[in-house]
């Protein structure tokens, strides 16, 4: 325990509780023994102490003999916060004058916080050291070196200007109020408001600062924010940077995480509701929120007309954002809120413009690479040895953050390179189950199975399709694809690019997911027939079509089924499609048909058959539901081989498909 004895019991100074020499102190109490350490400087150190703020005050057991001038020096200069308590003997004691000349010191130099408290005294009197001052220097004049006493006037000069309390102007001159007051005071001030470092920013200085650019900084605005996009590209990451980089210019601050998680627990809201209201007023809540709109008065109350920074992690619901009911009308000049989510949706309820949305990109391959190889081999690219490997790795990722940081961290103990090449070769297979179940939570939240179903089929079939041809397709399945899309684009599952399109002479939009989005889709259907193969809703896995076609185990749970390129050359027969009652889509380009085509199942929509030996499509060929034909690299030249009077039939007399477009020798043309 440190401190030091004057005679005449002078300024008091020492830590709460035993500490060693490098402790950092959050405050420190600079103030004359006599006159309040058993009144209002005792109170204000047992409230500091209750909120479990670090303090340093005198201790009556003191060690005789101590020199603890240093010690008591090297304690002000390593604490956050010092508060001089000024009564009418305060200028008395060299200690205390000695402790403000250095509080002022670091006040200059290290931007330490000066806290000054006016008990008895005016903020005059301290300033041009007059009244019970004036006759304190007078005693002092005589007993010390000039230089030292003209040291301690200017720290009194520099302090009485300090933005402090006066007792006299508090309610009442109640001293409990003004104890209140400080508390509250210090513990902003003492809070740690840094969140803690990311342990490797590869990529993110360059997305912050696009971040920053969304912000007026000399603004007086009340500005919202949304960072967007799929799961694990590294929103939560970017938005702790951006608030480690903006915080200083507000005065209270709060980064509420995990809202998602927390809000799916019993009593979650009100749980956030009060983490809210005590991060940001830095009070503890009397009695209970007993409910979230009692809660969400309380935060009215407690952050009306504050200028707040405040970042809401990882919404994914309305209700979360009425919980906490932050409204533009009532916070602070230049007050700033962020939200997170994988939900454009959410950010469109909160009014954020879309000018004020940022969609984080993926790392490029370089950036994926140094974020791989960091968390696997702890430096900033791999050897020669694994360079191959980790180049697969990395083109595996699709720049994704937290596939990088999954399978770094994975692979960062394994020394087998049989392993590493075991690894990859699974990933194609089954992604991560870190991965896998931190992106299947977007596919959780779709609310009907419609959605379900076009995101299993995008998943599945159709990356890199046209977007006409795929709401023709899905309209004529009953799936209402225009809003769904709408739906899958705002929660970050796929998008539309714009190419030009050569065969056509213009741009068309095409579907592009993810490569991460892409295999999760898969994998959940996958899951479908572990137990049991055939079981799977589509198929497109050489092993299980196989085995459902040897088998003959098809079920009328199969919606769709590619066979791929890398599968053994099958024959199929009408048998194998009499249980496929509710296949939708078929591709069939490499294999051989035995039988009728009048016997596929009604339900089909799209048929890709680009392999096809027949030079003319069969007249009873009567799959009116069909909206999609592909016999293109086939002989067919012809699609119905019948009279030229037939030809002249209208629509409702043909066996032709009442669909959109057949592709293939017949360019694009429209069928009836």
């Amino acid at each position: 325990m440190a401190g030091r004895i004057e005679a005449s019991s002078s300024s008091s100074s020492s830590y709460a509780s035993t500490a060693g020499s490098s402790t950092t102190y959050d405050v420190f109490l600079n103030f004359r023994g006599d006159d309040t350490r058993k009144s209002f400087t005792g109170h204000l150190y047992r409230a500091l102490t209750r909120e479990r703020i670090h303090v340093f005050m005198d201790s009556y057991e003191l060690w005789e003999g101590e020199e603890i001038g240093p010690k008591l020096l090297d304690a002000i200069q390593r604490s956050k916060v010092s508060i001089p308590v000024f009564s009418k003997g305060y200028a008395d004691s060299k200690w205390c004058l000695m402790e403000l000349a250095k509080m002022l010191e670091c006040h200059r130099t290290n931007d330490q916080i000066v806290l000054p408290i006016f008990l008895d005294v005016d903020p005059s009197d301290v300033r041009h050291q007059t009244g019970s001052f004036k006759e304190a220097f007078l005693e002092h004049d005589k007993k010390y070196e000039a230089h030292i006493v003209q040291r301690w006037r200017d720290a009194l000069s520099e302090v009485g200007k300090l933005k402090g309390w006066v007792l006299d102007e508090v309610e009442n001159g109640d001293e409990s109020k003004l104890v209140k007051l400080v508390v509250e005071r210090s513990l902003r001030e003492t809070s740690s408001n840094f969140l803690s470092d990311i342990e490797y920013g590869i990529g993110l200085e360059s997305r912050v600062n696009d971040l920053v650019s969304l912000v007026n900084s000399d603004s007086k605005d009340i500005l919202f924010i949304g960072i967007c996009g799929i799961g694990g590209i590294g929103k939560t990451t970017i938005a702790k940077a951006l608030y480690n980089r903006v915080i200083e210019r507000f005065c209270q601050s709060c980064f509420l995480a995990n809202i998602r998680e927390e809000a799916s627990r019993p009593n979650g809201l009100v749980s956030l509701q009060k983490e809210l209201v005590y991060n940001i007023s830095h009070r503890k809540i009397r009695g209970e929120i007993f409910s979230v709109d009692w809660g969400k008065e309380l935060i009215k109350r407690r952050l009306q007309g504050e200028n707040v920074l405040l970042i809401l992690d990882d919404v994914d619901h309305r209700s979360q954002l009425k919980a906490f009911g932050i409204d533009r009308n009532w916070l602070g000049q230049g007050s700033m809120v962020v939200i997170t989510t994988r939900d454009e949706k959410i950010l469109n309820a909160a009014n954020i413009d879309e000018d004020k949305i940022y969609w984080p990109k993926e790392l490029d391959f370089d950036q994926s690479l140094q974020l791989f190889s960091l968390h696997a081999f702890q430096k900033n690219e791999p050897s020669e040895e694994y360079m191959e490997l980790s180049h697969a790795v990395t083109n595996y990722s699709g720049g994704l953050p937290l596939t990088l940081e999954v399978l770094g961290s994975s692979l960062s103990d394994v020394k087998s390179k049989e392993v590493w090449e075991c690894t990859i070769k699974k990933l194609r297979e089954t992604p991560p189950k870190d991965v896998y179940e931190r992106l299947k939570i977007s596919y959780d939240n779709l609310e009907d199975n419609y959605e379900k179903a076009i995101f299993l089929d995008s998943a599945c079939f159709f990356n890199g399709w046209e977007k006409e041809t795929l709401i023709s397709l899905w309209e004529a399945c009953g799936y209402h694809p225009k809003s769904t899309l709408h739906i899958l684009i705002k929660r970050s599952l796929l998008k539309f690019e714009c190419r030009f399109d050569e065969n056509c002479g213009f741009s068309k939009y095409y579907m592009k997911m993810h490569d991460q989005i892409c295999d999760m889709g898969r994998k959940i259907v996958a899951d479908e027939s572990f137990k049991e193969p055939g079981k799977s809703s589509r198929l497109w896995s050489p092993d299980e079509i196989l085995e459902v076609l040897e088998g003959h185990k098809g079920t009328d749970m199969i919606k769709g089924m590619i066979l791929p390129s890398d599968l053994p050359r099958v024959y199929l027969d009408n048998k194998h499609f009499e249980m496929m009652s509710n296949l939708r889509f078929l591709d069939i380009s490499l294999a051989n048909f035995r039988g009728e085509f009048s016997c596929l199942p009604f339900a089909l929509r799209w048929l890709r058959w680009r392999t096809c030996p027949w030079s003319i499509l069969p007249i009873n060929f009567c799959h009116e539901r069909l909206v999609y034909l592909d016999f293109s690299k086939s002989n067919i030249k012809e699609a119905w081989n019948m009279k030229p009077q037939d030809k002249n039939k209208k629509a409702g007399g043909d066996s032709r498909p009442r669909g959109n477009r057949i592709l293939g020798r017949i360019e694009c043309t429209m069928l009836l």
